[in-house]
């Protein structure tokens, strides 16, 4: 075999490396990221039930201030009751007083109702507080354990990456960027060992010169129909 290519399948061995450790702390930071979103969902049921309740109690305000004015309304309207003389007035007040306190009535009603909706909702709050708090507390074994976790998956990725550059600075400059040109496309399956007469990787056949000459160790070439750099797999007779 090309000595350079002994190199070269070196570095993909340990870009293959790199990869699992790579995929490996994805894995851990994924976890993160689903304990981040229950987080994320608790806080946010917290800021809905909260926002909810400022609302009911700013219609619960309103409601009071009608209310204040049409008690103020039957008021006037009783202090008129004690002024007026004739039938006709009288009947007019009463008529006015009789609107008056069934609005009255009516408003009272939906501050009750309003009363009523704005305990509920502080309920529910306190309810979604108290399960964000239990989230936090059990999240809080499960983070310890995936954070330790993390670190060591960061300390091996460190170690492959340290271990692929030292492969990599010992490959032939114009050879190791041909390699990573092909690593864009495929990954870290670029270098291919051939199957008999054809491609490792896509099966197609290879021309008997180029292959004795892959064989013999004196050609690194390229599948034409793929482009991954193709080897020839040492017998051990």
């Amino acid at each position: 075999m090309h000595p350079d290519l002994v190199k070269l399948l070196e570095l993909q061995a340990k870009d293959r490396t790199l990869l699992e450790a790579d995929q490996a702390l994805d894995a851990i930071l994924a976890e993160v990221e689903v304990l981040d979103q229950q987080l994320a969902d608790g806080e946010k049921a917290v800021a809905q039930s909260a926002k909810s309740v400022a609302e009911a109690m700013r219609r619960r305000a309103e409601l009071e201030a009608k209310l204040d004015n049409f008690r103020k309304l039957e008021e006037r309207g009783k202090a008129r009751m004690e002024q007026v003389r004739t039938p006709k007035e009288i009947a007019a007040v009463m008529t006015e007083l009789d609107l008056a306190r069934s609005i009255v009535l009516k408003e009272e009603g939906d501050w009750v109702k309003q009363a009523d909706l704005i305990t509920g909702l502080e309920v529910t709050g306190k309810e979604a507080e108290g399960r964000l708090a239990q989230m936090r507390e059990a999240q809080l074994e499960a983070r310890g354990e995936i954070d330790l976790r993390r670190r060591e998956a960061d300390k091996r990725r460190k170690a492959a990456l340290k271990e692929r550059d030292a492969a990599a600075a010992d490959v032939n400059r114009a050879l190791r960027a041909r390699y990573e040109r092909l690593r864009t496309v495929k990954s870290v399956h670029v270098v291919v060992a051939l199957n008999g007469a054809s491609c490792g990787a896509c099966y197609t056949q290879v021309p008997l010169n180029r292959r004795s000459q892959i064989r013999a160790g004196t050609l690194i070439d390229a599948c034409e129909s793929c482009g991954v750099i193709l080897y020839a797999e040492e017998i051990v007779e």
